[in-house]
């Protein structure tokens, strides 16, 4: 059984993941909801204005609610400037599993930050949540994405062909990853 508890703030050497704030949205579509080279992998479009990037994010502290939901901000601890977003998803109590999805904006790539947080929350997820399992995906053309997840532990678990469309609206294939609560180091 899985111990829901919400969006607890989480936080590492160089990052503090917290809920969503409405003062966020500035940061958000500034920092990478705008950014086509951001979003060219993710499963959404680009935000064209920040009403999009405000209607998103006011949707989503109306979910803080609900225990079973997992979003956190990405802030900057020296700056406290929102670069990115990372999240819990696909939850399946059932299977005590779920999905890790994350995004950070292009001045702070290759920098180790997701890495970072996506370890930390895979220990939330595993140890305190108590998932057995946690997944994560990425388009087969982002190979950036994928290290990370080896990085983090995770294996490779294989390719699903046109599984998922991207933002544009094409189908893309996916290479799939995953992490086992017996595999915690």
């Amino acid at each position: 059984m899985l111990n829901h508890i919400g969006t607890k703030t989480l936080e590492t050497n160089r990052i503090l993941l917290r809920t969503f704030q409405e003062e966020d949205v500035k940061d958000m579509y500034e920092n990478w909801a705008s950014d086509d080279e951001v979003t060219k992998y993710l499963t959404w479009p680009t935000h064209k204005d920040m009403k999009v990037t405000e209607s998103i994010v006011s949707m989503w502290l109306s979910k803080y609610s609900e225990l079973d939901n997992y979003h956190w901000a990405i802030v900057l601890k020296d700056s406290k400037k929102v670069i990115g977003t990372i999240s819990l998803m696909n939850i399946d109590n059932h299977n005590l599993s779920c999905e890790v999805g994350y995004c950070i904006g292009r001045p702070w790539w290759n920098q180790g930050l997701v890495t970072e947080v996506f370890k930390e929350v895979i220990r939330f997820g595993l140890l305190v949540v108590g998932f057995e399992r946690i997944t994560a995906r990425h388009d087969v053309v982002n190979a950036a994405s994928g290290r990370v997840m080896e990085k983090c532990g995770l294996q490779y678990e294989g390719t699903l062909r046109k599984v998922l469309k991207n933002g544009k609206g094409e189908l893309v294939d996916c290479r799939y990853y995953s992490i086992l609560k017996s595999e915690m180091s």
